[in-house]
């Protein structure tokens, strides 16, 4: 009988690893759920170039903004598991979301399996030179003395969540200003539309070294690797234990064969310990990660964990 049992799960399986094992046979999407131009893109064109050289396949990039996030969650979530279609998620549409708004279209932690989290940065607020403050202290005065408005990629995105966890803290008049994106966020700050951006790093690198924004801190519990002369928040008294980053992982809808899910992880984690990989990452201020599925699975639980406090202090929701 255990004879006949292992040779017909041979058989069963056997398709499964003979399909992983001829994937790719078609182009793969990689849906960005955010604007072109913003962090989570920019990783997702790093990764995707090596992606289709190591496979000699195409891995294309497809924006689907909108909606903090669940647009291009929800296309993944519910779309086919086929192994030809991937999320690069950042933390709202997979930690944040769930604790800010009261329906979402998908549920983020069982709609998912996690492959591996592939870069992070710490989120900047960056403001135009005008402004008058440029380090934290200076910043948390002048916003208890007036409102300052700030733009961020999107209603309920970490960054909003940010701003509103220094009103918080500080008493500030700190007035969210939502975007599509982090690009127009951004762009709108470069040209003093607004004074202030809570931005992930990779889009604001080039502006910051150019003067064209000026650094008031980061938002991680350290400073950033690539700037380590811009304060951290947490270095600010009252401020001890603050620390928001901006993370990108790469996901599956759940039910995606396994072998798919493995040799995709085993490729990203080698690709993120290319140097040259690594050199372009931080050249926008992300830190190369690359971990095993079941650890990005823990990561994911322990920031939902975290931002679900982080949301029940400041009250935030949305409808």
């Amino acid at each position: 009988m255990l004879p006949s049992l292992v040779i017909a799960l041979h058989l069963l399986l056997s398709p499964v690893a003979a399909y992983a094992q001829d994937w790719p046979q078609r182009p793969v999407r990689f849906v960005v759920p955010y604007s072109a131009g913003g962090g989570t893109d920019i990783v997702a064109r790093v990764l995707a170039q090596r992606l289709s050289e190591r496979f000699g396949q195409s891995f294309i990039v497809e924006n689907k903004p909108g909606a903090s996030g669940m647009i291009g969650a929800h296309a993944v979530a519910k779309g086919n598991a086929d192994g030809y279609t991937f999320l690069v998620a950042s933390p709202a549409e997979i930690a944040l979301n769930q604790n800010l708004f009261k329906e979402m279209p998908y549920d983020p932690l069982n709609d998912f399996s996690p492959i591996t989290l592939l870069a992070w940065t710490p989120l900047v607020l960056a403001a135009h030179p005008t402004l008058p403050a440029s380090n934290p202290a200076e910043l948390i005065a002048l916003a208890r003395s007036q409102p300052v408005d700030f733009s961020s990629p999107g209603v309920g995105s970490s960054h909003q969540l940010a701003g509103e966890y220094i009103n918080i803290l500080a008493s500030t008049q700190l007035v969210h200003v939502p975007y599509r994106g982090a690009a127009p966020a951004v762009s709108d700050a470069v040209a003093g539309q607004v004074k202030l951006t809570i931005s992930g790093m990779p889009p604001v690198v080039q502006f910051l070294r150019a003067g064209a924004l000026k650094a008031i801190a980061v938002t991680s519990k350290q400073r950033s690797p690539a700037f380590p002369d811009i304060l951290a928040m947490a270095e600010t008294e009252g401020f001890e234990g603050f620390d928001f980053t901006n993370w990108f992982g790469l996901l599956a809808r759940a039910g995606t064969a396994q072998p798919i899910l493995d040799s995709l992880a085993r490729s990203c984690v080698d690709i993120l310990q290319d140097p040259q990989v690594q050199g372009v990452l931080k050249t926008q201020a992300a830190e190369p990660v690359g971990n095993t599925p079941a650890e990005f699975r823990d990561f994911i639980r322990a920031e939902s964990a975290k931002y679900a406090k982080i949301v029940q202090l400041t009250g935030l929701k949305m409808k």
